[in-house]
């Protein structure tokens, strides 16, 4: 009588070549002990039979449940990041070749993620963590470690020593941006940033300032605003800058979510972006390729960094002290539409704004 694949037992294989069902066993988990003949004959019956060990029983014997976890906090405009569902999908992706599982849930506090964090810990559901919109200092992370339970971080915290991570050099890239800009001709540069408790909005921040402090330009605090992260913040980002009395005639955005946003905002107020206003955003999602005009952008492909992060997870699960498991790489300026050399002076602008909006002033956020 025949059995469907995969409903062969480990004692039909031994039945079938005639010896104990340890002698299978220690056969299958490469025990020397055993000839190679019999060692031979049980391989084949394996073959032949099509037996699979049980994946549950398989597991239980390693300790592991072959499943990632992710959790997502929900703030700071993350439910509208379209990075993160390229950066997931690249984590899937990876997983997905080496037969492995993610499992994805979101968490709408700090204390409901380390309430999330332990439980899906003590019901063993996980194998290890991928951690990402990192914080300047963040509990996560903290008690990561302090449980000692496998984890890779996508950025850094301000201590980053200890742990695995994948990050983007922030600071370089966003002083690139601002001596981009200034080569352009741009000597009033605004940028829109994310909160400061994310230690990549902090980071590109002091990348911006350091840019322009590099260039002789003084700080200004009216050129600077933090948002939400995702399109409406980068609505209200424009809003304020270009409300100001000497608006930025160039406006260097923290993601591309804000980037858009911001070319969204100047369109509806009659300027086009790119000649009226440069907007420079980073992320190089692929949505930047269709915005009008297309946006000129900082790239890194989430898609990859997903699949990095998830496999420097699977190193630390084999082993691989996470200490030695830390990689700082450069984004690369895609020059698209969206950015150019400045067609009026700051005050032409200031003057159009005003004329455009009948004097009525923009309500908006500035500074930290």
């Amino acid at each position: 009588m025949s059995r469907l694949r995969g409903s062969v037992t480990i004692d039909d294989v031994a039945r079938h070549v005639g010896v104990a069902k340890g002698t299978v066993s220690r056969v299958l988990n490469n025990y020397t002990d055993i000839s190679e003949d019999t060692r031979k004959r049980i391989l084949k019956a394996v073959q032949d039979l099509g037996y699979q060990p049980s994946a549950t029983a398989r597991n239980l014997k390693r300790g592991r449940q072959d499943t990632l976890g992710i959790i997502i906090p929900v703030g700071h405009g993350n439910g509208a990041d379209p990075f993160l569902a390229e950066f997931i999908d690249g984590i899937a992706r990876a997983l997905d070749e080496l037969g492995l599982d993610l499992l994805v849930t979101t968490a709408h506090s700090r204390d409901h993620v380390i309430a999330t964090l332990k439980r899906l810990i003590a019901r063993r559901k996980v194998d290890g963590f991928i951690v990402t919109r990192t914080e300047v200092e963040d509990p996560r992370i903290a008690y990561l470690q302090e449980q000692n339970f496998p984890f890779v971080a996508h950025g850094r915290t301000r201590d980053p020593s200890g742990y695995a991570w994948f990050d983007i050099d922030n600071e370089e890239t966003f002083a690139t941006g601002a001596r981009h800009l200034y080569s352009l001709g741009h000597e009033r540069i605004g940028f829109i940033g994310g909160p400061l408790e994310l230690n990549f909005a902090r980071q590109r921040l002091e990348g911006y300032r350091q840019g322009l402090e590099a260039l002789g330009v003084a700080h200004d605090a009216e050129l600077e605003t933090l948002q939400p992260i995702g399109e409406k913040g980068g609505i209200a980002g424009a809003r304020a800058l270009l409300s100001s009395k000497a608006p930025p005639t160039a406006i260097l955005c923290a993601t591309d979510a804000l980037a858009i946003g911001a070319v969204q905002f100047c369109r509806s107020v009659g300027l086009k972006p790119g000649a009226d206003v440069t907007v420079i955003g980073y992320d190089g999602l692929p949505a930047g390729e269709y915005v009008d005009p297309p946006l000129t952008t900082f790239t890194q492909s989430a898609q990859e960094a997903g699949g990095r992060v998830a496999r420097m997870l699977i190193d630390v699960l084999d082993g691989k002290p996470p200490h030695q498991l830390q990689a700082l790489a450069k984004a690369k300026l895609i020059r698209r539409a969206s950015d150019g050399a400045p067609t009026m002076t700051s005050e032409a602008l200031a003057g159009v704004l005003r004329d455009r909006l009948n004097e009525q002033p923009l309500s908006g956020s500035k500074g930290e």
